[in-house]
C-alpha cells in the first residue's frame, strides 16, 4: 500500500521510511485506507483525527487490560469520531459486526481469518 507522493496526509511517508512492514494483516490496511480517505472526503481534518488517535491511545493506556493493536485503536478512533460527527449510529456498527460475525462463522475459515477476534 502506498500513498501518492503529493499527500498532505501525516502518513503519506509511512511507507517509504519504515524497511519493516506496515501491516501485520489484510484488515490493517484496510483501515488505514478508510481513515485516509474519510480525510480526503473531508469528513473529519488529520488534526481532528490526530486529536481523537491521541485521546484513544491514552484512554487505552490508562485501561490496564486494555491489549488492543495499534490498528484496532485506528478502528475504535474511527468510529468515535464517525459517531461523534453524526455520520454514523452506533447501533449501524454493532449490527454490521453481527452480520458479519454470522458470515465468519457461516463460510467457516477457510484460511481467511485476518481480523482480530
Amino acid at each position: 500500500m502506498s500513498l501518492p507522493q503529493n499527500s498532505n496526509s501525516p502518513l503519506s511517508d509511512l511507507a517509504q521510511n519504515n524497511s519493516e512492514p506496515v501491516f501485520q494483516a489484510p484488515w490493517e490496511a484496510r483501515v488505514f485506507a478508510m481513515v485516509h480517505q474519510l480525510a480526503n472526503a473531508q469528513k473529519y481534518s488529520w488534526s481532528e483525527w490526530t486529536e481523537h488517535f491521541a485521546e484513544e491511545i491514552s484512554l487505552a493506556e490508562q485501561a490496564s487490560t486494555d491489549m488492543s493493536s495499534y490498528y484496532e485503536r485506528w478502528v475504535r478512533t474511527c468510529e468515535k469520531l464517525l459517531i461523534t460527527k453524526g455520520i454514523l449510529h452506533p447501533l449501524a456498527i454493532d449490527q454490521r459486526m453481527e452480520e458479519l460475525l454470522r458470515e465468519h462463522e457461516t463460510a467457516g475459515t477457510h484460511g481467511h481469518n485476518d481480523r482480530p477476534a
